[in-house]
């Protein structure tokens, strides 16, 4: 190969580097005619000659092919707190995971009145699509993170339509789960098998179709922290403070942290107090950390809440009130699906929740409202509800309720 090959493959060589800067600098435009080229080299020489003024600078060149990360990463730092339960990471920045997680919990919300937009449809009627969607999740060994971001889609998407038809219900539910399956799972069910679950109510067409809908309407924003996930990472901290004394080191965590190793039992009992409290349509009310941290705190304590949730007292306090009677109706309805439960499964959405128990819990709240029966002592107003499994085994359970639904 001759000198003049060789100049040659370096200057196509030159070219493509260059192309490549052009594609990721989202300000400037392709190759595509000889004026463009020309505003390319005058823009690599304004760049060389600013180079030469200070060669050791290297941001200019940085925040030009990345213009939004040091925007972001200003706004983001303001209006969340360098504060964060996750232990000192290896891998990654953990104020910055944690406010991202925040941040993250902020923008997906739901509407609280959302059935004032619909006129055709009750809060029973959610209640009821869920509990059926838990009985396919089980069905189908689908985990309790897919159960959950189809919670997720379809609240939202009830949040922003208006008159939904009762009839398309069904529909919006299992294509919701149908999404949160193709997102979460490794080997996810095929879209036959769920218009199979449907019975005929809907088609792989009506569900494509409405797939699209859906999508739309969300924005395709689907990644939201769910209260599983939120709940996961309490057990995290949980874990890691306890065994490995993490609150009083600042030695650095590897990625092992990422890899769930906890008590399977606790988990599952707090995530069965959450699966009861989300098919009332009164969680709508409240973010999802809080949900996972006030059901957190039912079944342990106050300062290990504080120390692996982050959250405040005050924070927490009107959710923890709310799921008093949600925690009531499950002592009262006993652990039995405990004794079947292995690590294997404790991820995997299984349907230990009904309509029945939801039912009674609904009542048990009537009856707190109308008997104005107060949770707080008048002496203890800044302290939480003392539902810890202690003081939970020390109450009485509750008559029997009527099994019929509300």
């Amino acid at each position: 190969m001759n000198k003049k090959e060789n100049s040659n493959i370096r200057s196509i060589g030159c070219k493509r580097k260059s192309h490549v800067l052009d594609e990721v600098d989202t300000n400037r435009l392709p190759f595509n005619d000889t004026q463009t080229s020309q505003n390319v080299r005058s823009k690599k020489q304004k760049r060389s000659k600013s180079t030469l003024k200070n060669p050791y600078q290297k941001e200019n060149l940085t925040n030009e092919l990345t213009p939004s990360s040091t925007i972001s990463s200003s706004q983001y730092h303001s209006t969340f707190e360098n504060h964060t339960p996750l232990p000192n990471l290896n891998f990654a920045n953990s104020v910055e995971v944690w406010n991202l997680m925040l941040k993250c919990d902020d923008t997906y919300k739901r509407d609280s009145d959302l059935f004032n937009h619909h006129t055709s449809l009750q809060p029973t009627m959610r209640a009821t699509l869920l509990d059926w969607l838990n009985e396919v999740c089980q069905a189908y060994n689908l985990t309790r993170q897919t159960y959950y971001l189809a919670l997720d889609f379809f609240d939202r998407f009830l949040s922003i339509q208006k008159d939904c038809p009762k009839k398309n219900l069904q529909l919006i539910g299992i294509t919701c789960l149908f999404i949160a399956a193709k997102i979460e799972e490794i080997f996810p069910p095929k879209m036959n098998r769920f218009s199979f679950v449907c019975d005929g109510a809907c088609s792989d067409k009506d569900i494509s179709d409405m797939e699209l809908v859906i999508m739309n309407t969300l924005k395709w924003e689907l990644r939201p922290v769910t209260p599983i996930a939120w709940l996961n990472a309490f057990f995290k901290v949980y874990t890691f403070s306890d065994k490995e004394n993490i609150s009083k080191s600042k030695q650095q965590v590897n990625e092992s942290f990422l890899i769930p190793d906890y008590e399977s039992e606790l988990f599952v009992h707090i995530a069965h107090l959450i699966d009861l409290c989300t098919l009332d349509a009164g969680s709508l009310a409240f973010s999802y950390s809080v949900i996972a941290a006030s059901a957190f705190y039912h079944f342990t304590s106050e300062d290990v809440v504080l120390h692996c949730t982050g959250k405040t007292l005050d924070q927490l306090q009107t959710c923890v009130e709310w799921m008093v009677p949600f925690a009531i109706a499950i002592k009262n309805a006993g652990l039995d699906f405990l004794t079947d439960l292995n690590n294997e499964k404790s991820m995997i959405q299984t349907h230990t929740i009904s309509l029945e128990l939801l039912h009674s819990a609904q009542t048990i709240q009537a009856d707190i409202e109308t008997e104005k029966l107060t949770v707080l002592e008048s002496s203890e107003a800044s302290s939480l509800c003392p539902m810890t499994p202690s003081k939970m085994a020390s109450m009485p359970p509750t008559p029997p309720r009527s099994t019929g639904t509300s």
